[in-house]
């Protein structure tokens, strides 16, 4: 009997052990697991900042772009406002009633290149190309006179 309590007690001791083996194998596979989350999750977590971070590059590269676009239009506006207060004063020291009236064919001839001209303007501001005779215009009477700037970029006064 004595040796069936002693069994009985190493075998009680051995479940035991078992039984806290068991535990401890348990809990190392649940701790390797959290693991295994916690560095997939914190790859995410990298991966999502990168793009963020390449996401706000790209949005900073557009908007200096976007500057730049603004800036080149301001200035053509500027361009194109300076050119309307130069024909606004021509026009004002002219009486362009009193001159048709006197001489129409005169004012007619005038009006239609004048006409022509800011059209043409129009074309080339739209994205027309330029044609060999306004690059290659050398004197004014060959010019564009509502924008020598642009239609004839080789003109110097």
């Amino acid at each position: 009997m004595f040796i069936f309590k002693k069994i009985k007690v190493y075998l009680l001791i051995a479940a035991l052990l078992g039984a806290a083996g068991f535990a401890a194998w348990k809990y190392y596979e649940y701790t390797q697991n959290q693991i295994r989350i916690y560095a997939e999750n914190a790859a995410r977590a990298e991966m999502a900042q990168q793009e963020t971070q390449n996401a706000l590059e790209s949005i900073e590269k557009d908007l200096i772009a976007v500057r730049e676009q603004y800036n080149a239009t301001v200035e053509k506006f500027s361009a194109a406002s300076e050119r309307v207060n130069n024909l606004e004063e021509k026009l004002s020291e002219h009486n362009i009633q009193y001159l048709g009236s006197r001489r129409p064919g005169l004012v007619e001839n005038i009006v239609d290149k004048g006409t022509k001209d800011v059209l043409r303007c129009f074309e080339i501001e739209s994205g027309s190309p330029l044609t060999e005779d306004e690059i290659n215009a050398t004197r004014k009477s060959k010019t564009n006179g509502s924008c020598p700037d642009i239609a004839n970029p080789n003109y110097r006064p």
